[in-house]
C-alpha cells in the first residue's frame, strides 16, 4: 500500500506545527438535533518551504476530545512532532482522535506537495473517483421527514436513524420513510438504542419494509446478545459505541464495520483496518461527522474499498470555503489537488 522508503526519505526535516479550534455550524442545519456547538481543529504542518492542511470535527460537548484535551495531547506529543515523520509513526505520539486525524490528514498533503505527487500514488492507491453516497436521515419530527426526503431526492440509497423514541416513534418513521421513498435502497442505525427484545420485534418489521442494513442496534455492552441471532440482512458495529477496533471479537457478533475517520485517527488508521475487515470477509461503511471539505477529502481516497458511503452534513467554519465535494445526483466529487493531496 504505501512504500515506506520514500516515506522515510521525506521525513526527518525540521517541521512546524500549528493547531487551531475554529466555531462551526452546521450547513442549512434546520431542525436537527445537535445542530449547534460544533468546531472545527485545523492542523497546519510547515516543512521545506512546503505547508500541508487537515481538519477534523469536534463535536458539542464531547469531553474526551475538547479542546483542553486537545491541548494537552498535542504539549505531550510536541517534542515527537518538531521534525517531519510518516504518517505511520503518528500511533506512537497520540492516541485515535480528532487530533490524530487532522494531523494525519495534514501530512499526508504536505508529503503530496513536498513529493509532487498525488496522495492516492502516495497511498498505492487508484485515483479517487464520484462516488454514490448515502444520504443520513435525522431523527427529525415525524412530520419533517417530508422536507428531509425532499432535500434528498437526488440519494439512490438512505440511513435512517432510529432510537430517539419508543417502539411506536420508530415505526412511524420507518413507514413514512418508505411511503415518501419507495425506491431506496434503506438501511437503519438504531445508534445502540434497542434492548434485545426491541430488536427482535424490529428485525422483521425492518425486513418487511425492505431494509437492507442494520447499525448498531444494541449498546456495547449488550452486544454479546448478536452472536447467535439470526438475521434477515447484515448488522454492523459503529466503532464509536463499541469503543473496540478488534475485529476477530466483532467478526463474530457483527457482519461489518462502520468506520469514522475522525473516530479512529484518520486515513492511514482508516485504511488498516479496511484491508482487515476486507481478509475477514466483513462490509465496511465510511462514515463520517459533520465535516468541511478539507476533513471529508481523505474519506474520498479510501472510499473504493469500501461497501458505502455516507453523505456529512457540511459545516461551516471560519475560512474553511463552501463545500466542494458534493455533486449532483447524490454524488460525492474526488478532491482538486488545490483542497487537498
Amino acid at each position: 500500500m504505501f512504500d515506506p522508503a520514500l516515506l522515510r526519505s521525506l521525513t526527518g526535516t525540521p517541521m512546524q506545527v500549528r493547531c487551531a479550534v475554529l466555531p462551526a455550524s452546521l450547513s442549512a442545519a434546520g431542525a436537527v438535533p445537535g445542530a449547534s456547538g460544533w468546531a472545527v481543529l485545523r492542523v497546519t504542518v510547515r516543512n521545506a518551504g512546503r505547508t500541508g492542511q487537515g481538519e477534523a470535527a469536534l463535536r458539542p460537548s464531547h469531553d474526551p476530545h475538547g479542546p483542553d484535551v486537545l491541548r494537552d495531547q498535542f504539549a505531550s506529543a510536541r517534542d515527537g512532532l518538531e521534525r517531519m515523520i510518516s504518517p505511520l509513526q503518528l500511533p506512537g505520539l497520540l492516541s485515535p482522535g480528532p487530533l490524530r486525524s487532522a494531523l494525519d490528514s495534514a501530512l499526508w498533503d504536505l508529503l503530496a506537495k513536498r513529493s509532487g505527487q498525488r496522495a492516492w500514488e502516495l497511498l498505492g492507491m487508484p485515483p479517487p473517483r464520484p462516488v454514490p453516497a448515502v444520504r443520513t436521515v435525522s431523527p427529525v419530527a415525524t412530520e419533517l421527514l417530508e422536507r428531509e426526503l425532499r432535500d434528498g431526492a437526488d440519494f439512490a440509497s438512505l440511513k435512517l436513524e432510529l432510537g430517539a423514541g419508543g417502539l411506536a416513534d420508530d415505526l412511524a418513521r420507518l413507514s413514512a420513510v418508505r411511503r415518501l421513498r419507495p425506491d431506496a435502497w434503506l438501511m437503519v442505525d438504531a445508534r445502540g438504542a434497542w434492548d434485545a427484545d426491541r430488536l427482535r420485534v424490529m428485525l422483521p418489521i425492518l425486513h418487511a419494509h425492505g431494509v437492507r442494513m442494520l447499525e448498531q442496534p444494541l449498546p456495547q455492552a449488550r452486544s454479546a446478545a448478536l452472536t447467535a441471532l439470526p438475521r434477515p440482512f447484515p448488522i454492523i458495529a459503529d466503532l464509536t459505541h463499541e469503543q473496540s477496533t478488534d475485529l476477530a471479537r466483532l467478526g463474530e457478533r457483527y457482519d461489518g464495520v462502520n468506520l469514522s475517520l475522525d473516530a479512529l485517527g484518520g486515513l492511514t488508521a482508516a485504511l488498516g483496518l479496511m484491508e482487515q475487515a476486507g481478509q475477514r470477509g466483513l462490509a465496511v461503511l465510511l462514515d463520517s461527522p459533520p465535516a468541511t471539505s478539507l476533513s471529508c477529502a481523505p474519506l474520498l481516497h479510501a472510499a473504493p474499498g469500501a461497501d458505502h458511503v455516507t453523505l456529512p452534513r457540511w459545516l461551516d467554519a471560519s475560512g474553511a470555503g463552501a463545500p466542494t465535494l458534493q455533486g449532483e445526483g447524490g454524488m460525492l466529487l474526488p478532491p482538486s489537488p488545490a483542497l487537498w493531496g
